[in-house]
């Protein structure tokens, strides 16, 4: 029964890192995409276009939201400054949901994708990087006390 019941270390360093790897993959492309136009993306001066056009952002706000983006996804990849990299991250992701708009938020182009992304960023954001990651093998400290706090809470 402790499987279906009990919370397993191993199995929530799998799914943070699942986690960390799903939505740092699609920020860091959809950063790509926006600053170098890999992915078949639009590029810097394309995107600050379509950003002032759309939400009237000016460049400086779509370098920041782009690089953003670019590097936050990097980092979740490789679980290396996890937290500031999802705080990064869910700012930005709800600034976009918030110029999206919330009515339509199901329809094509509504604000649930970056909503979702925003909660995504949230959750790493609250639990860290856990075990596998870069955070955990240069700053261990943290991972190795909850470790010893689950270890004497069994």
């Amino acid at each position: 029964m402790n499987i279906l019941t009990g919370t397993n270390r191993t199995l929530l360093d799998l799914a943070v890192l699942f986690l960390r790897l799903m939505l740092g993959s699609i920020m860091f492309v959809a950063g790509g995409g926006k600053v170098f136009g890999w992915f078949d993306g639009m590029g810097m001066d394309a995107t600050i276009q379509a950003f002032q056009s759309y939400m009237g952002l000016s460049a400086f706000w779509t370098y920041l939201s782009s690089y953003t983006e670019l590097v936050g996804g990097l980092f979740l990849i490789l679980g290396f400054l996890t937290r500031p990299a999802a705080l990064a991250l869910t700012v930005n992701m709800l600034v976009a949901s918030v110029f999206i708009g919330f009515k339509g938020f199901f329809v094509e182009k509504g604000a649930a994708y970056p909503f979702s992304l925003m909660v995504s960023s949230l959750v790493i954001l609250l639990t860290g990087p856990f075990a596998i990651s870069l955070d955990a093998l240069l700053f261990g400290g943290s991972t190795r006390s909850l470790n010893q706090q689950n270890h004497n809470n069994r």
